[in-house]
Order: C-alpha cells, then sequence, then structure tokens
C-alpha cells in the first residue's frame, strides 16, 4: 500500500466505533493519512486528536467521497451497501470490507476480505488484518485513544460504573439482578454509578445516575472511575480503552469471545455452556439471564478488587455468601 488516503467507516454503534478506531490508529502509525467516519463518535476528537473523526450519514452524499479517497475500509453493515458496492466497482482492489462475525464460517458476506476469526477478540482480529493483509510494518491493538490533561484516571478509586441497557434489550442482564448487585456494592462502601439515558431512568428508581450532556462528558466520568460492570455494550469497551476493569455479562461464550472488550484486564461472565438453545425453545436465547445470579457476579468482582483496589480504601464487611449453585 502508498501512502495515501483511507477512509475508514464504522458500524453505527460506540463500541463499533471505538473499535474502527484501531484500524484507523494503525493505519495513522504507518504513515497514512486516515479519516474515520461514524454517525457521533466525532464527539470524542479531543480524545482522538491525531484521528480525524468525521460524522457519516449513511444513506446520503456517498458518491461525493469517492474523489477524495485512495482506499476503503468498511467495518460491515447492510446500511452501507450502496456505497461499497460503488466503491468495489470503481475501486476493487483497494476496497476491503471487514464482516465482524462472532462465528468462524466462509459463508458470511465479504468474509474473504479480513477472514476474521470469530473464537478471537474483534481487536485482535483488526491487529492481525493490518499485519498480515494489509503488511504494516508497526501494529497494535491500540484504538490510539489520549485522555486530555484535565482528565485524572482512575480519581474516584471507589466508584464502580454500571451500564445496565445496550442496543437490544436480549442483551441485557435483568433490571432486578443490577440494582441488587448495585445494594450489595454500596454496603460494601463503594459508589455505584449507573449510566442511563432519560428515557430509562424510570426503570432504575432509586440509583445515581448523573446527566451528561455529550459523549465525551461520559467518557471523563468513565475515566476517572475505577470499574464498570454491565452487558455487552459500547460503555464497556469505553471502560476498557480507558483501562479500567470491566465485567462483561453476555448471554453467550461464543460471542463473548469475539466482542468482549479486550484492552484493559476484564472479566466476561456467560451462562453455563450445558444450556441447550433447540430449534423452538431457545432456552438460552430467551432465558439466558436467570442462569446467571447475582451471587456468581459478586463472587467474580470479590475475586478482582484485590486486583482493582488498594485494600485500605475497601470495607471488610461480609458479603453475601458464596452459593453452592452458581447458575
Amino acid at each position: 500500500m502508498d501512502s495515501k488516503r483511507c477512509a475508514v467507516v464504522s458500524c453505527l454503534g460506540l463500541g463499533d466505533g471505538l473499535l474502527a478506531l484501531v484500524l484507523s490508529h494503525n493505519l495513522a502509525t504507518n504513515g497514512f493519512e486516515v479519516v474515520t467516519f461514524h454517525p457521533f463518535l466525532n464527539q470524542l476528537q479531543p480524545w482522538f486528536p491525531h484521528l480525524p473523526i468525521h460524522f457519516f450519514p449513511y444513506e446520503k452524499e456517498e458518491e461525493k467521497f469517492l474523489p477524495v479517497f485512495d482506499y476503503f475500509f468498511f467495518i460491515y453493515d447492510k446500511k452501507m451497501d450502496k456505497w461499497i458496492k460503488k466503491c468495489l466497482e470503481i475501486h476493487p482492489d483497494k476496497t476491503y470490507v471487514l464482516n465482524p462475525i462472532a462465528t468462524y464460517n466462509q459463508d458470511y458476506p465479504f468474509w474473504n476480505h479480513g477472514c476474521f476469526d470469530g473464537r478471537l477478540s474483534f481487536v485482535e482480529n483488526i491487529e492481525i488484518f493490518c499485519r498480515k493483509k494489509l503488511n504494516l510494518k508497526k501494529t497494535t491493538k491500540s484504538n490510539g485513544i489520549i485522555i486530555p490533561e484535565q482528565i485524572s484516571p482512575f480519581r474516584h478509586e471507589k466508584r464502580i460504573v454500571i451500564h445496565p441497557t445496550s442496543s437490544r434489550e436480549t442483551k441485557n442482564w435483568s433490571k432486578e439482578k443490577f440494582l441488587k448487585l448495585s445494594h450489595l456494592l454500596n454496603k460494601e462502601g463503594f459508589e455505584t454509578a449507573f449510566i442511563l439515558q432519560d428515557k430509562e431512568r424510570g426503570e432504575f428508581p432509586g440509583v445515581f445516575a448523573p446527566q451528561f450532556s455529550n459523549l465525551s462528558e461520559i467518557a471523563a466520568f468513565v475515566a476517572e472511575s475505577k470499574v464498570m460492570i454491565g452487558n455487552d455494550s459500547g460503555i464497556g469497551h469505553l471502560a476498557s480503552c480507558l483501562g479500567l476493569f470491566t465485567m462483561t455479562i453476555c448471554r453467550h461464550w461464543k460471542i463473548a469471545e469475539f466482542w468482549k472488550p479486550s484492552w484493559s484486564y476484564g472479566e466476561v461472565v456467560t451462562p453455563p455452556t450445558w444450556l441447550p438453545n433447540l430449534k423452538g425453545l431457545r432456552l438460552r436465547d430467551k432465558h439466558w439471564q436467570k442462569f446467571i445470579s447475582v451471587e456468581r457476579v459478586w463472587h467474580i468482582l470479590q475475586l478482582n478488587f484485590l486486583r482493582c483496589f488498594p485494600l485500605e480504601n475497601r470495607h471488610h464487611k461480609s458479603g453475601p455468601k458464596r452459593s453452592d449453585n452458581f447458575f
């Protein structure tokens, strides 16, 4: 690849954008001029001063970008089909479409462009793509995030961020369990803070849920916290690339292997592997939340507290006893 201009077009989610920036950062590190396109990630531009992030309406004005760039990279979404088709017609040898899959399967559209392996994390797959497919000399798993000087990382050493929602209801652990876990943490002397949209606040009564005016304010709040607990969601990826310990509660271990936050140390909690998902019953898809108890999540958190918190900052009250049946 010559040193020319590259467009990296991301899927619409927060986590998708942070993952796409791994590709952008690798290209920029190797001397390419890169612009990343995403519907709202430009709110974090101060956190990525060396990586221009532009707003991109997927279904409008695609063609005006074609003369500007020499290489095109898409993190695949069907909404991009029109632009992808045009790029493949005009620049077939300079267009890469990376299909983010969680299953090792060559039958997916554009799988051969990146040859992603669902047994590895998305971050690992991007680094491998840069090293083996693009033959970049210097590769990294970092997305290049730089915490602004006015932010003090981990300043609130007892603050635990909880993000109990996600892009789909079926991905979410139950509200009651998140509330119970928050209560246990507060009893132990930790400060739990829920990140919620305005429309979600009524579903989580009595919790501390600060209001934010933009994504940069959320990033600052998360960066000054210590731990993040939540579902498979973009806030988990944000916390991970900011260096927090993350605990991700996920409905299936295969999905977790691919989509887990993979920058800082973290744990993923999933239902037992023996839970069936037979056609017609779909027990795992419909009822996976019931097979991850608060006691199990609490126990895993206890095992990791010494890793995340100075001993003198922790209370020593006895938490709930470990259950004989974690599920």
